[in-house]
């Protein structure tokens, strides 16, 4: 059985070492931010993933007072689990641009002062592991409760539009962490296993949590694939119709972001595509003179020096 933890352990972090270096990838040739902070959740569950390693090796090979070593590895797991969920609330916030400061930074502050409360104030083994857990799927609960709301907040329109194409994923997350909250109430609460923290197996490693990010890795890694067939460098095929469909599906969110007339995203769409100011005149007819404005605009609009930046930016918002 402990063969098969250990092996099960170290599939967890290769996917999500794998995962994460395909988020690092895409954001290395994108510079979208979304897939940075994915990166370092996936980063931050592979540490997370290595406490278990050390919890069995500490167990087998080093005379530890247990109490002593409860405490370090609950402070690791606050940094190792905060940095995941804080990052995907970071990413959330992203997709959203969200911006404001104390919207940023007060659930992981929540997050550590909430983790620190249990570990000071709770003296009862195992409710006090419980309340220390379950301040991870509060926090996921916390960022899918902001998803929520700002998607029933949202008038309908593009950026809504574009919401409804991730709905599987915040499903996925949604019963993922129920999953692992009901896991740990399961294991701390109604049938505490009886490995103690210095085991493999142990209530302090949650199964339900691990298919939660093997599943957020695969739809990670569908995502980079998709993002890393794009063109950053360079303006799209002109017949390539996929590239052309993910312009059109993308340019009114775009637009209305940057307050874009509908003619400055017909221009912005043919700039996509690769036309200079002549052919962007020829398909339109109008004179060479009104497209270079057109473009001026859309350039100043949107805060770009080139068509090179803003090739690229328009793709990091998709």
């Amino acid at each position: 059985m402990e063969l098969v933890q250990f092996y099960s352990t170290l599939i967890v972090q290769l996917i999500s070492i794998l995962a994460g270096a395909a988020c690092l990838a895409v954001y290395l040739v994108s510079r979208r931010r979304g897939f940075l902070f994915a990166f370092w959740a996936f980063l931050f569950y592979f540490f997370d993933a290595t406490l278990i390693f050390q919890d069995a090796f500490v167990g087998a090979t080093m005379q530890v007072p247990e109490e002593l070593y409860l405490t370090a590895r609950s402070i690791a797991s606050i940094v190792s689990g905060g940095g995941v969920f804080v990052s995907v609330w970071l990413l959330v916030c992203d997709f959203f641009d969200e911006k404001r400061p104390a919207m940023l930074a007060a659930p992981g502050v929540a997050f550590v002062a909430g983790s620190v409360a249990c570990l000071v104030f709770a003296d009862t083994i195992p409710h006090d592991r419980f309340a220390f857990y379950s301040m991870r799927a509060c926090l996921l609960f916390w960022t899918l409760g902001y998803t929520a709301v700002r998607y029933l907040r949202m008038d309908k329109g593009a950026e809504r539009e574009r919401m409804k194409r991730y709905k599987p994923f915040y499903f996925v997350l949604l019963a993922g962490g129920a999953a692992f909250f009901l896991e740990d109430v399961l294991f701390f609460l109604v049938a505490p296993l009886q490995g103690g923290v210095l085991s493999l197996f142990s209530p302090e490693r949650n199964y339900c949590e691990e298919l939660l990010m093997i599943a957020c890795a695969a739809i990670a890694c569908r995502s980079a694939y998709r993002a890393l067939s794009l063109r950053y460098e360079q303006p799209p095929v002109r017949e390539d119709e996929r590239i052309e469909s993910l312009i059109d599906d993308n340019l009114a969110l775009y637009g209305s972001r940057h307050k874009l007339s509908k003619r400055e995203q017909e221009v912005l769409r043919l700039v996509l595509l690769g036309f200079d100011n002549q052919n962007i005149a020829s398909t339109m007819n109008v004179a060479a003179s009104t497209a270079k404005v057109h473009v001026h605009n859309i350039l100043h609009k949107t805060g770009h020096a080139n068509r090179q930046d803003l090739i690229r930016d328009f793709w990091s918002t998709w």
